[in-house]
């Protein structure tokens, strides 16, 4: 996972979640997702961006198919983890990255030393996860809702009834 959650090809980490295929390296016009450039796009998928039906229905439909079918967060750690990270124990690793890193670069290459980066895959994950659940109104999102109901007759046009102050990043939706 030399060059994904976040990283660029030089191994620095400079995307935070979420990424969509239109999200921009920071400080530039360079799209984050190789294959897309500004002189040109594809075709399909500006197509199904801007078909409302695609992104308000077939999207959350198929999104929550999968959750309900078993994508969730745990099972996703649970693969990455247990069946791709502790396949390779600590010290090869280590050998990888000396290979890769410090013999081929050099003191150059040495920020991509990064060990199995288990912390930041958690975190990388969960974040995305969380957005694009409360995008759609699928997956866990759907298991923390808060219902409010209240009378916008008795407010003046233009006034708050509730005011929502999230004490960390969070992502929700109010519909």
């Amino acid at each position: 996972m030399d060059i994904a959650l976040g990283n660029n090809n030089q191994g620095a980490l400079i995307l935070d979640p979420p990424l969509d295929r239109n999200s921009l390296e920071p400080g530039t016009t360079t799209y984050a997702y190789s294959g897309r450039s500004t002189t040109s796009s594809n075709v399909l998928w500006d197509c199904l961006e801007a078909w409302t039906y695609w992104s308000e229905t077939v999207v959350p439909t198929v999104a929550q198919a999968l959750y309900s079918a078993g994508l969730t967060y745990n099972n996703i750690m649970k693969m990455f983890d247990e069946e791709y990270a502790e396949a390779w124990s600590e010290s090869m690793y280590n050998e990888s990255g000396f290979f890769k890193y410090v013999q081929s670069g050099g003191a150059d290459w040495l920020a991509w030393l990064q060990g199995s980066r288990t912390s930041h895959r958690h975190w990388w994950v969960s974040t995305s996860m969380n957005y694009y659940d409360a995008k759609w109104s699928c997956g866990s999102f759907n298991e923390h809702r808060i219902r409010i109901f209240a009378d916008k007759a008795i407010n003046p046009v233009g006034t708050d009834i509730v005011t929502i102050k999230p004490t960390s990043d969070t992502f929700f939706k109010i519909a």
